[in-house]
């Protein structure tokens, strides 16, 4: 469950930097899981089989009868950019949870990659520590 609230936040993360004044992307919408680490190995099935809504300043992840919704804030003024997500609906424990990360947009997939650990940040998008996820935006049908 935990690996699925980091999959939450981080795909919550990923919208946001996409957000930014120059890229002119409308970033409401489904994802779909492409990849995912966790401390280097891959994800489990469960944030594999999750769906990813995004909306403006939120980002919710639904699978199985689990839900998290986050709140992100983007800092797009370095390169890549920060994100800084807070869980605010999910199971129990889960609310207030905080992750900071880093965010990258190009040709409709986003990545991010975050840390748990308090005020440590994600320094790349390698997935060896901390959490790093792919996800693709669906095409409007």
């Amino acid at each position: 469950m935990k690996t699925f609230a980091l999959a939450a936040i981080s795909a919550a993360c990923l919208l946001q930097s996409a957000a930014r004044a120059d890229d002119k992307i409308d970033l409401a919408g489904k994802y779909t899981l492409v990849a995912g680490k966790k401390n280097g190995a891959d994800v489990d099935e469960t944030a594999k089989k999750a769906t990813y809504t995004a909306t403006e300043d939120k980002f919710t992840i639904s699978g199985g009868d689990v839900k998290f919704v986050m709140k992100y804030r983007l800092d797009t003024a370095v390169t890549p950019a920060t994100i800084d997500m807070e869980i605010v609906e999910g199971p129990d424990g889960t609310k207030g949870s905080k992750a900071l990360g880093i965010v990258e947009l190009k040709d409709g997939t986003l990545k991010l990659a975050y840390s748990v650990e308090k005020d440590k940040r994600a320094k790349d998008f390698e997935g060896k520590s901390g959490y790093y996820f792919e996800l693709k935006k669906e095409k409007a049908k």
